[in-house]
């Protein structure tokens, strides 16, 4: 018999959770786990942070997940205490089982910063991923992938959704969506997975 599970997604910017994991997150919300979406900045460097932050709010409302902002500074996230306790606060109050986060090897400072947060914030949670973004360097080395091929329409209705970003940004196109997911699904045997790098797995 199936646990329900407490599922956090962590991003540094509206759009992020949904581009690195949103497939992911709709197949837990089938499952019936419960989830919820904090992200740590407006993202205003990259657009008018309301209507952003409207973005967001819609793309959560597919999932039903909770959505929560941290309020900190687009580009000038931080890996120290500031970030660490929000990101500690949602942990207190949300008390996942799962976290997704950004990788290590990115090169957008916030994201890496982020990853760094989430560590210390979330040591006290049994299972953390590191999901792929746009930003990922070359060095981004998964070792666990999602199928999620019944919930790849899930994930480009919620990257849809912000069309303050999909308007201006070619790297969000739903074709390189699904070739990307196509891409990382030959080393797992899937059709379209979402690759994550395993910092702590204690789900069996």
């Amino acid at each position: 018999m199936s646990t329900r599970k407490s599922v956090l997604a962590i991003g540094a910017h509206p759009d992020d959770v949904e581009i690195g994991c949103g497939g992911t997150l709709a197949k837990h919300a089938a499952q019936g786990d419960e989830i919820m979406i904090l992200t740590l900045s407006r993202g205003a460097r990259g657009g008018n942070p309301e209507k952003r932050l409207a973005e967001a709010r819609s793309a959560a409302a597919m999932l039903g997940a909770r959505l929560t902002f941290g309020e900190l500074a687009d580009g000038s996230i931080t890996e120290g205490v500031e970030t660490i306790s929000i990101i500690e606060e949602a942990t207190r109050s949300f008390h996942p089982t799962h976290i997704y986060t950004h990788s290590y090897q990115d090169t957008h400072q916030d994201h890496r910063n982020t990853h760094r947060a989430t560590v210390v914030g979330g040591r006290q949670v049994q299972n953390i991923y590191c999901y792929l973004s746009p930003s990922s360097s070359v060095d981004f080395s998964p070792n666990y992938f999602v199928d999620i091929a019944s919930f790849m329409e899930s994930k480009l209705a919620q990257i849809a959704v912000y069309e303050s970003q999909t308007s201006r940004r070619n790297n969000l196109a739903p074709d390189l969506m699904v070739s990307t997911a196509r891409y990382w699904g030959r080393f797992a045997g899937y059709g379209l997975v979402e690759p994550m790098h395993i910092i702590r797995q204690c789900d069996f």
